[in-house]
């Protein structure tokens, strides 16, 4: 008679187990759909701004004026 009770309670523990990890992905996905609208409307809203972070970061190549040696040469 215990071994029938140790199968039983390793059956019942699998089983809420296996319900948890439902629940836990349900949730999860939940989470990650949430978290991709919130993305998609806030990157529509920062487009109007126009990636100011990738503009600071822009190179800037300087100007390369002739110099006032270089016109009297010629």
């Amino acid at each position: 008679m215990s071994i029938a009770s140790g199968l039983v309670e390793a059956y019942v523990m699998k089983k809420l187990h296996e319900e948890k990890t439902k629940n836990f992905e349900k949730n999860e996905a939940i989470t990650h759909e949430n978290c991709n609208q919130s993305k998609k409307s806030s990157s529509s809203s920062s487009s109007s701004s126009g990636d100011w972070f990738t503009k600071m970061f822009k190179k800037v190549q300087p100007v390369t004026a002739p110099s006032s040696d270089s016109a009297t040469k010629s």
